[in-house]
C-alpha cells in the first residue's frame, strides 16, 4: 500500500527528521538511509518498522540538522593558514586585494571540519531514543494516510464484489436455459435426420443425451463455491489483522472457479459473462496489491 509519513524530534541543538515512503510490493522490502552519525540506529529502526508494517517497499530516510550532543565545531588552523598563504600569494600575483576578514574564509572546505564526520563508536542512548521517538511520529502519520487509502480500496473492492455477484446471478439464471435450448436443438436435429430415413426419435434416447449434456455442463457447485468465496472476502474487510494474503488466495480461487464455469458451460452468453467476471477479478487482483 502506498503511504507517506514524517516525524521530527529535537535533541539539544540537533533536529532528527524521519520520512517514510512506501509503494506497492507483495512482500516487505526496506531501504534505510541515515545521516552521518546515525547509521548505528538503522537496525533498531528497521526492527520497529517490521513490527508495524507487513507489505510494501519502504524508503526510510533519517535526517539530521545541527550537531548531536557531545560534538562541537572547531577551526582547523593549519588549513586556514594554507588558504591565507595561497590567497595572499595569488592576490599579489594578480594585483588583487586579498581577503580582509577571517570570516570570509570560514566557509572554505576543510577550515571548519564537519564534526558529524567524526568516527563514532555506536550511538548514544539519548540519540537512539530521539530517533525512535521521531520514528513513532512518522509511523503514526504513515498509518493514518494508509487508513484513508485503505477505506478507498475497500469501497472499490466492495463494488467489484457486487459486480461479480450480479454477473454470477446472470450465469445462474442462464444455466438451466442452456440445457433446455440444447434439448430443443438436439430434438430438432434428430427429428430432421431420422425423418429423412423414415424413423422416429425415442424419447428415452433423447432424454439420455440431454442428461449427459446437463451433467457435463453442470456448474452449480462452482457457483456455490464462488458465492462462498465472495462472502469470505467481505468478512475480511472487518478483520483486525492484515488480510492481504488471504484476499490474494480468495481471488485466485475465484479466478479458478470462473475458468471452470467457462469450460463447462458450452454457451456463448455464459462465455461472455465469464469474460466480464475475469475482468472484474483482475481488477480486484490489482487492488489487492495495495492491501497489507
Amino acid at each position: 500500500m502506498t503511504g507517506q509519513g514524517q516525524g521530527r524530534q529535537l535533541l539539544g541543538s540537533a533536529t532528527i527528521a524521519i520520512e517514510i515512503r512506501s509503494v506497492n510490493h507483495r512482500h516487505l522490502k526496506l531501504q534505510t538511509r541515515a545521516a552521518d552519525g546515525l547509521q548505528g540506529v538503522e537496525p533498531a529502526v528497521e526492527a520497529r518498522v517490521r513490527q508495524a508494517v507487513r507489505r510494501g517497499a519502504l524508503q526510510i530516510n533519517i535526517g539530521l540538522s545541527g550537531l548531536l550532543p557531545g560534538l562541537s565545531a572547531s577551526v582547523d588552523e593549519g588549513a586556514l593558514s594554507r588558504y591565507v598563504s595561497q590567497l595572499t600569494s595569488a592576490a599579489e600575483h594578480l594585483r588583487l586585494q586579498p581577503p580582509q576578514k577571517i570570516t570570509e574564509l570560514l566557509d572554505l572546505p576543510g577550515v571548519i571540519p564537519d564534526p558529524r564526520n567524526t568516527v563514532m563508536v555506536g550511538v548514544a542512548p539519548e540519540t537512539k531514543e530521539a530517533v525512535l521517538q521521531a520514528l513513532e511520529q512518522a509511523l503514526a502519520s504513515f498509518n493514518q494516510m494508509r487508513l484513508v487509502e485503505g477505506q478507498h480500496i475497500a469501497n472499490e473492492l466492495q463494488q467489484q464484489l457486487d459486480n461479480l455477484r450480479e454477473l454470477l446471478d446472470k450465469v445462474e439464471s442462464r444455466a438451466p436455459i442452456v440445457v433446455h435450448e440444447y434439448r430443443e436443438r438436439l430434438a430438432k436435429k434428430l427429428a430432421d435426420y431420422l425423418g429423412e430415413n423414415g424413423a422416429e426419435v425415442e424419447a428415452s434416447d433423447l432424454l439420455r443425451e440431454v442428461l449427459l449434456f446437463a451433467d457435463r455442463s453442470d456448474i452449480r457447485e462452482e457457483i456455490v463455491r464462488m458465492r462462498s468465496h465472495l462472502a469470505q472476502f467481505e468478512q475480511l474487510f472487518d478483520a483486525p489483522e492484515s488480510q492481504g494474503r488471504k484476499m490474494d488466495f480468495l481471488v485466485q480461487e475465484l479466478f479458478r472457479e470462473t475458468n471452470t464455469i467457462g469450460a463447462k458451460a458450452n454457451d456463448a452468453q455464459i462465455a461472455q459473462y465469464v469474460v466480464d467476471m475475469k475482468t472484474v477479478i483482475e481488477q480486484m487482483r490489482e487492488q489487492i496489491q495495495n492491501v497489507e
